[in-house]
């Protein structure tokens, strides 16, 4: 028995250190552009604040709306703007990075149907320490002015 409760405390503990660092990493801003043609790509946008005291990595993205998505970033070189698949973002201790078109941002692909103008799309960011962190996206033509 007092085995069983040593063991339990211990993930416990696991449990609280996990979500002290998910409570450091802040999600904000959150939207995703309307996908009109189900199987077109579309693309997801937000904030990542690290209230951290260390660096963390933004590893992958999943969603029930996609069986895909990527973690992408646009780039200029030679007067060329490219756009490519990166492995993860790190966000540096109290530092933020803020997905926007035009640089980094999460690409939707092989949607099963269409999302318009007001719809939601879950999306599961996955950290390297922080674990998994849900957030509810707004579907919208246009970037939201105020954080959400």
């Amino acid at each position: 028995m007092k085995k069983i409760i040593i063991a339990l405390m211990m993930l416990a503990s696991f449990q609280s250190v996990s979500s002290a660092q998910e409570n450091k990493i802040v999600i904000s801003n959150q939207w995703a552009r309307p996908i009109l043609v189900a199987g077109r790509p579309g693309g997801a946008y937000f904030k990542i604040e690290n209230k951290g005291n260390t660096a963390d990595k933004l590893m992958s993205v999943t969603s029930t709306a996609s069986p895909r998505l990527e973690i992408h970033e646009h780039t200029m070189k030679d007067g060329v703007m490219k756009m490519s698949q990166v492995d993860y973002i790190e966000i540096g201790p109290g530092e933020n990075v803020e997905l926007k078109p035009g640089g980094y941002h999460i690409m939707i692909f092989d949607t099963a149907t269409q999302y318009k103008d007001g719809d939601q799309i879950d999306l599961t960011l996955h950290f390297e320490k922080a674990g998994a962190i849900t957030k509810t996206v707004n579907v919208t033509s246009t970037a939201p002015t105020s954080e959400n």
